[in-house]
Order: structure tokens, then sequence, then C-alpha cells
């Protein structure tokens, strides 16, 4: 067998409780935590690319640490060095990824540097990718990096420990981390989280000792007990972490991460609206569109602009590298369903970063980055003459016009630390806007009743009342907006969009900026000519239930100067077109008889409260607070910290079992020490150990701890002052009495663990790290680790050399009175 084929007097030696039969099962089942940790990605990779080297990080690095046990019992009765295996199971981590996952990147030093790049940079280029996340090298390491150490922590914290949860716990931090990272995506882990703690309960019961029938009961119930402890933390740290610190919407980590500004220039086509409209003739691309009927025009939408400062239009988009497929929209109208739309674009002469894309992007062309609030794409570089590039995206239907009178004005889960609807960016309103544009708003839309249909009175008043010129100053500042509303009267298409935007966000709808293009029809099938005559600038309004949902408030140009150029409503479908009738006539009829005013205006500020309650529940705000990162550091701290002291207890615990038969019962003596000084129980330091048992019976700490300590106490007396004869130390007699000595340490250490209560427990933690942190015990156990034969050696009455003796004496019987007074001081 690969694990353990050691007796017993190896396990005593150190292999820690437990047959080699049972270090194996426990060995499979930590490979078996670590590959449900690890699944947990499954739903930001393809399971295709992921499935197949998963299981391998999650079995290999448990068989290197097997195998170098298991040859380390075998030739020095003894377990490997950290030292030694962590090194190696670190540089089968290395040296597996460059020869598989990083297989087809290069030569072997490329693929060194695509393994450092996974693991030093991984996570951030992780969070800067739309989910579901590309099954690049460099992001499936993410993925199998923290699986392959859960599985090598896991299985040293096996060999090494005694500890029943700590070897499932890098596991269970590997799930979680899973899980923030893939919460964009579609999907649930419940099923992992299902799984890790089944697993871990049959890894408590395969951990646990055997102890008779009655001590197997008690065992049970101390695993079930453990079981629903590592359920509760569970469920609490996910509820804490992933929906800051309330049952809701959960916080993707995504929306936390500072990302690097695009380019305004790069994302605001504004600026190049006029020049296009400027030249009508020009042809900027070609598109083949599969999907739509080749009859009608189609909207290609290239940006979206959703916040204003008063002088000009930004985007506050965040661009991620975009997945394959990319996610669906979150949020209202994300459950529509939708038709899946091919396109091919030819660039001719559109410049820029920005693609233009007919509906919600599903797949984007390589390199390209997209905006998972928006849809908008950003390609790799700028575009220019001859490229040609591929587009699948989803459109989705129009709602029923029957439903439109009952939509309301969306919200959004704020942002902003106020919680708040104030910090919606698309209501936001900069100082002092025009009086006449609020005066206009309110003009225009008095006879509305519902949000929808104040939207299309809003339309339908700029493009009745309004004429739209090509030659007019472009421009879009508060400025331009109120010459163009009390003087002119005549304006650009992004004057009709800002001015429809602003004002529908001073009557409480939420709205934004679209720029883009209107693709004619294609009668004969073929591709869609796009010109600058086809640019043109619109209104986006977002509803409860449907999303966002556009409106062209544009006019037909007025004469013939301005026939061919942008603006003559091209943008507006038929589908467009009935919905805004449905509402006007709807407006019409409530007016003829005489209803107008039955309703007052709803809009998101003083109304629809019980509405946004049903659609929102009671409390949507999805703030992280900072107590909560706070928490989640302190959490990842003191695991490290934990899982640092338990190795490092394990190993000054393996040196002391590591010794000659005598050095271990003398150790053991001393683990008795410190367990009656931590329990209170005071030893004088110049205690024999016959003295030590008859002062732990005075303090009456309990007959089965005074009978294990008084047989403790006759074979520490028989190891130091047992005549040479007495016993064969170096053969199995003096194995065996070695492994009696730990026997009843062990039943010591649990027996004062039972009858303790929380404040003795409490005590007795807060001195034990005390005592461990000291820095002369530091000193002391950095000394061992350097040196552990020299806590090997005792008085040898067969060796006049003395070299066997711990003092450096000549092992005389002068020496048995210092013995007594180092066993009897240990406290």
């Amino acid at each position: 067998m690969m694990v353990g084929a050691a007796s017993k007097a190896d396990l005593a030696d150190g292999g820690g409780p437990g047959s080699p039969r049972r270090r194996a099962v426990q060995l499979v089942l930590v490979a078996g935590l670590s590959l449900v940790g690890g699944s947990g990605f499954t739903r930001l990779f393809p399971a295709r690319d992921l499935w197949v080297p998963l299981p391998v990080a999650a079995v290999l690095p448990v068989l290197l640490v097997g195998l170098l046990g298991s040859v380390q019992v075998r030739s020095r009765r003894r377990l490997a060095s950290p030292a030694i295996t962590v090194p190696v199971w670190m540089i089968g981590f290395i040296v597996w990824t460059a020869y598989t996952v990083a297989a087809g990147t290069g030569g072997f030093l490329a693929r060194l540097d695509v393994v450092r790049t996974g693991v030093v940079d991984g996570w951030a280029r992780l969070l800067d990718v739309a989910a579901p996340a590309p099954a690049t090298p460099d992001l499936l390491i993410v993925a199998l990096a923290p699986t392959w150490l859960a599985a090598a922590l896991g299985a040293e914290l096996t060999l090494r420990t005694r500890a029943s949860l700590a070897p499932a716990l890098p596991a269970a931090l590997t799930l979680v981390a899973a899980t923030a990272v893939s919460l964009p995506a579609p999907g649930s882990n419940l099923p992992q989280a299902a799984a890790l703690v089944a697993t871990t309960a049959a890894y408590l019961l395969a951990r646990m000792p055997r102890t008779g029938r009655n001590g197997l009961a008690r065992q049970w119930a101390r695993g079930a007990g453990a079981t629903v402890t590592v359920l509760t933390a569970s469920v609490l740290v996910t509820v804490t972490v992933l929906s800051g610190g309330r049952a809701g919407d959960p916080v993707d980590p995504r929306d936390h991460r500072s990302a690097r500004p695009a380019d305004a220039a790069g994302i605001s086509p504004l600026a190049a609206l006029s020049g296009w409209t400027a030249h009508p003739d020009e042809v900027l691309f070609r598109a083949e569109v599969n999907g739509p009927d080749p009859d009608q025009p189609v909207t290609f939408r290239l940006a979206v602009l959703d916040s204003y400062d008063g002088v000009t239009w930004h985007s506050s988009a965040r661009f991620v590298r975009a997945g394959d497929p990319i996610a669906p929209p979150r949020g209202d109208g994300a459950d529509r369903r939708a038709e899946v739309v091919s396109q091919t674009v030819d660039v001719v002469g559109l410049r820029g970063l920005m693609l233009p894309s007919y509906g919600w992007p599903t797949s984007g062309p390589p390199g390209a980055q997209v905006d998972p609030d928006s849809g908008m794409l950003l390609g790799g570089r700028p575009l220019a003459a001859g490229e040609r590039f591929e587009i699948v995206t989803a459109v989705a239907p129009a709602p029923d016009p029957a439903a439109i009178s009952s939509l309301s004005a969306g919200s959004m889960a704020p942002t902003g630390s106020s919680g708040t609807a104030d910090a919606d960016p698309d209501l936001g309103i900069p100082a002092d806007p025009p009086p006449i544009l609020r005066e206009m708003a309110e003009l225009a839309t008095t006879r509305g009743r519902t949000p929808f249909e104040r939207a299309a009175l809003l339309s339908q008043y700029l493009s009745a009342t309004f004429v739209f010129d090509p030659a007019v100053p472009p421009g879009h500042a508060y400025g331009h907006i109120e010459h163009f509303l009390g003087h002119t009267r005549r304006g650009t298409s992004e004057q009709f969009a800002t001015t429809f935007v602003l004002a529908a966000r001073l009557l409480g709808l939420p709205a934004r900026l679209a720029v883009g293009f209107t693709a004619p029809p294609a009668p004969d099938g073929g591709s869609r000519s796009v010109h600058g005559s086809d640019a043109l600038a619109w209104a986006e309004v977002r509803f409860g239930g449907v999303g966002w949902l556009p409106f062209f408030p544009t006019p037909r140009a007025a004469d013939a100067r301005g026939a061919s150029v942008a603006g003559s409503n091209q943008g507006e479908s038929p589908e467009q077109a009935e919905l805004i009738d449905v509402a006007l006539r709807s407006v019409a009829a409530a007016g003829t008889t005489g209803t107008e005013g039955a309703a007052a205006p709803e809009t998101e500020g003083d109304a629809g409260d019980a509405d946004r309650e049903r659609r929102e529940g009671p409390d949507s705000t999805g703030a992280w607070p900072p107590w909560v990162t706070l928490a989640g550091l302190v959490l990842g701290g003191v695991t490290v910290l934990y899982l640092l002291l338990a190795l490092l207890a394990a190993e000054a615990r393996r040196h002391r079992r590591a010794a000659r038969a005598r050095a271990r019962v003398v150790a053991a003596w001393e683990g008795a020490i410190e367990a009656l000084t931590a329990a209170a129980v005071p030893v004088p330091a110049a205690a024999s150990p016959g003295q030590v048992a008859r002062l732990a019976a005075t303090a009456r700490v309990g007959p089965a701890i005074e009978t294990d300590l008084a047989g403790l106490a006759d074979l520490v007396t028989l190891a130091l002052f047992a005549p040479a004869g007495a016993l064969d130390w170096d053969g199995e007699p003096g194995t065996r009495t070695a492994a009696e000595a730990w026997r009843r340490l062990d039943q010591i250490e649990r027996s004062l663990r039972r009858g303790e209560d929380r404040r003795g427990h409490a005590r007795r933690i807060r001195r034990a790290l005390l005592r461990a942190l000291a820095p002369a015990t530091v000193r002391a156990g950095l000394r061992g680790l350097r040196a552990p034969a020299m806590a090997t050696g005792l008085p040898n009455r067969d060796d006049p050399s003395g070299r066997d003796d711990p003092s450096g004496g000549g092992g005389s019987p002068a020496g048995s009175a210092p013995d007594r007074d180092r066993v009897a001081s240990l406290a």
C-alpha cells in the first residue's frame, strides 16, 4: 500500500493514531474534499476544459505527500520533514502545469512564465474577465492552484497531526473562494457545499480512533456535532462574505475592484457624431445580419453614456475581458426570451475602439472586452479599413403592448455608500439645470399617468415641437440645451437625445444616452451598408420587469437639405412605434373621457413604493460594508496562522516522538506535565514523578487521570532510573513501553479536555498560546528543529562514554537528580 506500510511501532514513532489502511482512506477523502472544493470553479469555466485537469490537481499532490511519507517510514521510521515534502509538491505543480495546461504556449521558459502569471496575477486577471471566463492557461491555473494547495495541505495535516477538522479547512476555503469569483455566472454551488459537508463528515468518522462499542458511539456523536459546526460556520461565512452581511443579492468582487479607466475619447463617439452626419454618403461599415427581417432596418448600438456633468457625457462602463460565451445581462429584463442573431461586420470608414452590435453580445471577437452592465464591446485595437469580425447577439423582443400600462419606473440596487436611490447614476442631474428644461418636461408629460406614458409623451412632444437641423453647431452642454429649447428650437441628434434623457431624469425616469447607427434594409438578403447619414443618438429608459427600452425623439428632417441625414426616425422599429402609439392612444382616450389626472404621475422618487418593495424586497442595497472586508481579512489571517501553528506543533511533536524509546517515554511525561499545568494543576519544580502523581490525586483531577498519570509516572521512573539490563530499550519491549507511555498521555489529555468548563478551556488555550509564542519557547523549538538528535539520548548504563546522556555527563547515577529536576520542572 502506498501510505503507511508501517507497523504499529512505526505509527507510535510518528505516524499518529490510526492504522495504515485508515490513513489511506483518510488521504482518499482528502483528495475528494479538494476535488469538491475545486469543482466550485466549474460555474466560471467551461466544464469540458476544467474537468480534465481538476481531478489530477486533487489527486496528484496527495500521492506525492503519501509516497514521501511512505518511503520515510520504511527507511527511517519517521515522516519526511516539511522542508522536503513542501518543495516537492510545489515543484510538482509547476512541472505538471507547464507540461499540461500550458503545453501549447511555447518552449519550457514560456510555459514557466505562463505558470508564474497564472499564480501571481491570475486572480486579478480573473476579476477582469466577464463570466463565464475563457479557458486560457493563465486563468485555468487560478482554479487548479488552490485545488492543488488544498489537497497538499490536507494530506500534510492528515499525516502530521491528529486534528480532525484542520485537513478539511483548505478545501472549504477553496470552495468559498470559487463561489465568490463565480457569482456573475449562472448556477449555484449549493450541491458542492452539500458534498463538502458530507465528505467532511466521512473524513471525521475515518479520523476518529476506534475505542470499542461505547467509545465508537461517542465518536459518532462527536463527529455529528463537528459536522453541524462545519455546516453552520459555512452558512454564516457564505451569508456574510457573499451577501454583504444580509440575506439578499450576492456581492460580486468585481464590483469592488478598481478597473483601469477607459479612454473617454475611445468610448464617447458623440464627438464623432457630427463628423459622420457631415459626410452622409461615406460608408462606415457593412454588416451581414442573420436573423431579423431583411426588409426592416436594424439598430447597431455603439456606445452607452450614463454620466453627465453639465458639459459633456461620459460612460461609467467597466470593461472586462469578454468570456466565451458572454454572460447575459443582470437585473430587469434578463429573463426575457431573446432571439439569437449572428453578425459579420466589415469595417470601411469606422474608426475607434468601440465595436457596433445589434442586441446584447453573447460572443465577440478574440481579445474583445465587454461592459457587463450595458453590453458595450471594446476591441483590443483600433479599427482599421478592411478589418472583419463576427459577433453573436441576443435580441430581446419588445414587450407586449397590452402590458405597457403596468410598467413602473425601473430601479437598481444602489452601489453608493449611502445606500439610497440617489446613488443611481441613471437618475443623476448636475446642479442648476436650465429652468426651461424642467418646465418643458412637466408641460410635455402633464397628462401621463404611468412611467411609459410620460416617456412616450416626452418623445412625441420633442419630435413634434422642435426641428432637426444637421447644420446646427454640435454640443450638448447646459448652454446648448437651453439655447436649443428657448431660442433656435432646432437641434442635432445629440441635442434631442440629451434633452430627452435629462428631462426624463427630472421626471424620475432612469435614463441614459446611446449612440449608434440605423442599418438600412437589405431586400436582397445581402449585407447592409451603413453610411454617415445613418449615425444617430437616442435615449434608453429603464422599466421594471423589462429593462432598458429605446426612445427615438429626433424628428424627421425639415427639408431636402437634411432629408438624407440622421434624424429621419430610422432608428424606430415598427414594434417600438407601436408601443408609442398604444401609449398615446391611451392618453387620448383618458382625456376624452375626462379621466386625466385620475392617477397621479408615478415617479421613482414619490410613488410606486409598494411595487418597488414587491420587486426588490425589503432591502436591496447590495452594499458590502467595510467591516465585512475586515472580517474576511481577519478570518483569512487567523486561518493561515492556525494552519501554520498546527504544522509547527505537529513537527515539534513528531521530533519528540521520533527519539529513541527511553527518550519517548520522557517526552510523554513532559507532555503530561504541560497538560496538568495548562489545566491549572500546580506542579512544583522539584517534584518527582511519584510526587506529581500524588499531587494530581490531591487536586482531584479524576480517577481516570490519576490512574493514567500513576502508570505514566512508573514508566518514566523506569526509563530514568532503572538499571541498564532491566529492560531491552532498543528492542520490542522498549518500543511497546514507549507506545504505552504515549497512549496514557493521550488518555490524560482527552480526560482533561472533557473535564474542563468553558472558562477553563479558554484559559488553557490562552496559556498554551502564550507559552507557544514566548521567545524562549520559539528559540528552543528552532534549536530542536535544527538538531533533533539532541533530544534523543538518555543515560545508558552500558555506555561508559556517556554519549547517550542528554546532559552531556557520563551517565553516572549522580546524574539522576538533575534528571528528576528537569522532568519535574517542565511546567
